[in-house]
């Protein structure tokens, strides 16, 4: 559906308090379209804009709902609705105060992602009029939604990344956070066995598997992904036969005992458990033990980066947006 609505999920996070504001201010007033929740930068909030922003979230199939189920996922959503009405008007306000610039390009070339997103059996004009638009105010709503965005962009981009300093200290700091598990990457072979299956087929399995070992050891183990691909019943086939990286207790106990004391490289004996018949090349192990820093640097960026982004979305929406009137939400 229409992502451009969806603004970064953290800061709705940072304006959560908002959200807590207007239940703490909700009155019995009457259920109507054009009751006022909330006014931002002196534009009201209704529950019209509520449904409005809900057929642009979950597109015309709304419409569709009983009318009874419709009014009251409406009823259940309008508070959280709410608060994202309120972080968008926030922004947008923010955005024009900064005189944030717009891009034409842009807008066309997302109005036409739209279009091409689209059903061959839908039309662009009837998508749009079930959102309660015509194309001159949805172009206008994508146009806001673009500059909220680009916005968000010049707020983010005044954030200096964490320095080595800052990200040696958190490291110190948090090391216990750090402790890596054994695990182990491997890939494998499945010539799956089902209950009840005739002991000749089973057999016949037995020695296909036996084959391909055989052909894998005489090629020193090269090629595994090859025949993983061609014989393989796991769906990991489509990947090589590649299992990614796991721990000890994710898999069944005979699969880990033989890949986790297997060398890495090897192909190791053949491995029989409740579903089927496996090969098994272990390509990868890691010990149990603490992970050096150089390893987890784009971690601790993470980690030390998203605080500063949310704290200065915050600093900035709250300076340049003072007109902030919390009214009601029927509950």
């Amino acid at each position: 559906m229409f992502k451009l609505f969806r603004i970064l999920a953290y800061l709705f996070a940072t304006l959560f308090s908002f959200a807590l504001l207007i239940a703490a201010e909700a009155k019995a007033n009457p259920d109507t379209k054009n009751q006022e929740l909330a006014t931002v930068n002196g534009k009201t909030i209704t529950p019209a804009d509520i449904e409005r922003a809900l057929l642009m979230r979950y597109g015309p199939s709304l419409n569709q709902m009983p009318a009874e189920q419709r009014a009251n996922a409406i009823k259940q959503v309008t508070p959280r609705m709410a608060e994202e009405l309120i972080s968008r008007n926030l922004l947008l306000g923010a955005a024009k105060t900064a005189k944030t610039k717009s891009n034409a390009k842009e807008l066309k070339r997302t109005l036409e992602q739209i279009k091409g997103s689209l059903p061959p059996t839908v039309k662009f004009e009837d998508y749009i009029k079930k959102m309660g638009h015509n194309e001159k105010s949805f172009e206008a709503e994508v146009a806001e939604e673009l500059l909220i965005n680009f916005h968000v962009q010049e707020i983010l981009s005044a954030v200096k990344a964490p320095t080595d300093a800052e990200l040696q200290k958190h490291y110190e700091e948090n090391k216990q956070s750090f402790n890596s598990k054994e695990n182990i990457t491997a890939s494998h072979i499945l010539l799956k066995i089902d209950p009840g299956l005739d002991e000749k087929v089973k057999s016949e399995k037995l020695k296909a598997i036996q084959k391909l070992r055989a052909q894998l050891i005489t090629a020193k183990g090269t090629g595994f992904d090859k025949l993983a691909k061609e014989h393989s019943d796991c769906p990991s086939s489509a990947r090589g036969g590649d299992l990614g990286s796991f721990g000890r207790g994710q898999m069944v106990p005979t699969f880990e005992k033989a890949a986790f004391t297997q060398k890495v490289g090897d192909v190791g004996e053949i491995v029989e458990t409740k579903f089927g018949y496996h090969l098994i090349k272990v390509t990868k192990k890691t010990k149990a033990g603490q992970r050096k820093f150089e390893d987890v640097k784009e971690e601790l960026t993470r980690q030390l980066d998203a605080p500063k982004r949310q704290k200065q979305c915050k600093t900035t929406l709250l300076v340049s947006n003072r007109k902030l009137k919390l009214l009601a939400v029927k509950q």
